[in-house]
């Protein structure tokens, strides 16, 4: 049965751990898929926001607001692009090469023509009916009526005029005129005809080029030096003679101007536009156009676009922080009972903080307005676990966790992840348990202040914008300030809820009134001022040594009281006859002992935290009672029986945790350093030394996890307060009777 009864409240706490442990995992799935889906939908939100905006909106109404980009964003201009591309395909001139058939056939019909002129032939009708060609201004009856030498003149400026125009190239009216009208001036010429090494296109002014229609004009310098021979030369018959036999002999390359064009187009990059965070789309109360509706609808159609492979990235990075943050955060409490409780509560604020930042996020997003790390919902969540677990570090883990998480938001920058550590930061600096209250309106303004510099400094390295300066510092100031505001009413609520010793609930344990200690002030006086002497030793030992001094003070106030039942029967209580001397060593050890069962009962009965209870049931340990086992054993021996040891310890276990150990170290120094008389420094070190060791040797430390140092470093703390105590003062001398 006592088997039993031993083994059922382990089994609870067993059953309780896992329930945690279950607990535990299924917020950390949580949390994962949260910090998965929120910058997601905070994405899509963002995007629908300004698509809602653009389907308000109409062409050349006046804007009501300001309208920011939520976010980056990258988008081709396909109207600048086109511009660009059709400016580069005008810079590509038309091209032109010369034609070897229309060249050779050229060539020919001057030949044959001449040669039929020079052999006195009379085949012009069928050279010219072969040729196809139509004498309709009667070239070859008006050159047969020249006299002799002038028909000879004549047909040498023919020979050299012609060589002269099929060398330069005879353009077709029509293709220039086409080339005209398409705005150009200029074009380039291939003579392949020519056979040179390098052979260059070369560039040409239409107004210079040769047609049949401006032969007149562009040949006059050519038959000025015959006319100058023959005042009858007729240089227009050499004009019209050219005009019938001649071919235009350069031709218009269509296809390869077209590829030309197309292959320089498409060296034209696609015109990307950066729209950066912060960046205002509208301006309040100017005219809307076209494109700034469409750029709003751009951007909320194409703000959510993810490939497969950066969202498996975002999973990774979002396990690789979940795993580490947990990780540190076990490693940091691995030896705290409340391991698993602290772990679900930083992972529900955490969870908590994500929700509010997709809250926040809507909220700005629904209005077009910009939204800035200052309003991020990331400082309660590390505020909160410092506090409730009285530890900051632990804080800067979930700061570092929701950090991670923040970089992930569409609307982050690239110092998001130091502001949150930055910032966060400082309010765990500022921000901790005060006594007066005016100190929380000093913290609040000094991390406001170095917040905001501090914010302005980060945004700096992205050029911040002047007119976001104001809302990056009021948002950082009401985001603060709101933090607090929640801080101050969840903290006690998770207080009360489970029972959790913060620094807030010690420091009302042990300065407040309380009606267990006011009821053992009451019937236990020597009890009551022997309790706050320890609870001021602990104090000042647990200091020493960076542990938690607060929960040390209030384990002493209140480790026994449970000698307030029976006050009588403890010497620091007794003012006449001991009331042991009139009962047996066992029933008086059982008294004594009793106190630490009834203390359990009543810290319980009191609410106090599960540490402060472990405390009372521990300062003894599971020690000797060594003055009424040494009096049964003298006894014993005299009636010549056995006395058993165990029935004279205490039934509790050695301290687990050193603030226990330090109010057990502390109760048994209080205690025998009333048994000095005049004592000094060198007594106290010496009585001191010798009651930790005595534990030490008993195996009262053993699970205390404190080290050598840590109890030479208690071991100056107790003689430094007992000195304190016990300081001498000056004898005055007596008033004189005058």
């Amino acid at each position: 049965m006592n088997i039993k009864k031993i083994q059922l409240p382990e089994r609870r706490h067993k059953k309780r751990e896992m329930q945690q442990q279950q607990l535990s995992l299924f917020l950390i799935v949580l949390t994962v898929f949260l910090a998965m889906v929120v910058p997601l939908l905070s994405t899509h939100s963002s995007g629908n926001g300004l698509k809602d905006l653009g389907s308000q909106y109409e062409e050349g109404e006046l804007s009501n607001d300001d309208i920011f980009a939520t976010s980056s964003f990258q988008y081709v201009d396909e109207e600048q692009t086109q511009k660009l591309v059709e400016q580069r395909m005008q810079e590509i001139l038309p091209y032109f090469s010369f034609s070897l058939r229309s060249s050779t056939v050229s060539s020919r019909r001057l030949e044959t023509f001449l040669a039929l002129f020079y052999q006195g032939e009379t085949g012009f009708t069928d050279f010219l009916q072969k040729e196809g060609i139509t004498d309709e201004r009667n070239v070859v009856g008006r050159i047969a009526g020249l006299a002799g030498e002038q028909q000879q003149l004549l047909l040498q400026a023919i020979k050299e005029s012609g060589s002269y125009v099929l060398e330069q190239g005879l353009f077709d009216t029509e293709d220039l005129k086409t080339i005209q009208d398409q705005g150009y001036e200029t074009l380039i010429v291939k003579n392949s005809l020519l056979r040179q090494a390098k052979n260059e296109p070369s560039t040409h002014s239409i107004a210079t080029l040769l047609t049949k229609e401006n032969l007149q004009t562009q040949l006059a310098p050519v038959l000025e030096p015959y006319e100058h021979i023959d005042s009858q030369f007729q240089s227009f018959l050499v004009v019209d003679a050219l005009t019938m036999l001649l071919e235009p002999n350069v031709d218009y390359e269509a296809v390869e101007t077209l590829a030309l064009r197309e292959e320089a187009a498409a060296e034209i990059p696609e015109q990307v536009i950066t729209i950066e965070r912060g960046e205002k789309i509208i301006a309040k109360d100017t005219v809307v156009t076209s494109s700034q509706i469409d750029l709003l609808q751009m951007i909320g159609t194409n703000n959510f676009q993810y490939t497969i492979l950066e969202l498996i990235g975002r999973a990774i990075f979002i396990l690789l922080a979940t795993s580490v943050s947990v990780y540190v955060f076990i490693q940091f409490l691995r030896s705290e009972k409340r391991l698993y409780l602290y772990l679900n509560l930083m992972l529900a604020s955490v969870s908590v903080s994500l929700v509010a930042m997709y809250g926040v996020n809507l909220f700005f997003t629904s209005r077009s307005a910009l939204f800035l790390d200052s309003y991020l919902p990331v400082l309660f969540a590390p505020l909160f676990i410092s506090h409730i677990t009285s530890k900051k570090r632990l804080g800067l883990v979930c700061a570092f966790l929701l950090a991670c998480y923040a970089t992930l938001m569409e609307q982050s920058s690239s110092v998001t992840f130091f502001f949150v550590l930055t910032v966060s930061g400082v309010c765990l600096y500022f921000f901790r348990y005060t006594i007066k209250r005016i100190d929380d309106v000093f913290n609040w303004f000094y991390a406001c202040v170095i917040s905001s510099f501090a914010a302005l400094a980060l945004y700096m390295l992205e050029a911040l914008p002047l007119h976001q300066v104001m809302p990056l510092v009021g948002g950082m100031i009401l985001n603060i300030t709101i933090s607090l505001v929640f801080l101050e009413a969840f903290v006690p609520l998770a207080e009360k809820l489970f029972n959790i010793p913060t620094t807030y609930r010690l420091s009302e344990l042990a300065f407040s009134a309380s009606p267990v200690l006011d009821r053992l002030e009451s019937v236990a006086q020597g009890t009551y001022n022997h309790s706050r002497n320890v609870a001021d030793l602990s104090y000042n030992a647990a200091r020493s040594i960076g542990v938690n001094a607060m929960l040390a003070r209030v384990g002493g106030m209140y480790h026994d009281i449970g000698k307030a039942d029976h006050p009588e029967y403890f010497i620091e209580n007794q003012s006449e006859a001991n009331k042991h001397d009139d009962i047996k060593p066992s029933l008086s050890a059982a008294i004594i002992k009793s106190h630490v069962k009834l203390g359990l009962e009543k810290g319980r009965e009191a609410g106090l935290p599960q540490e402060v209870l472990d405390i009372i049931g521990q300062h003894h340990g599971n020690d000797v009672i060594q003055f009424f086992y040494n009096e049964a054993k003298n006894q014993a021996k005299a009636a010549g029986m056995d006395v058993k040891e165990d029935d004279f310890k205490y039934n509790g276990n050695p301290p687990a945790f050193p603030e226990s150990a330090i109010v057990m170290l502390a109760d048994c120094v209080e205690a025998a350093s009333r048994t000095l008389k005049r004592p000094n420094h060198s007594q106290y070190e010496k009585l001191v030394h010798s009651l930790i060791m005595g534990k030490l040797e008993r195996d009262q430390l053993k699970n205390s996890q404190l080290s050598l140092t840590d109890l030479d470093q208690i071991e100056d703390a107790f003689v430094q307060t007992l000195l304190g105590r016990d300081h001498r003062r000056i004898e005055y001398p007596s008033e004189q009777k005058g």
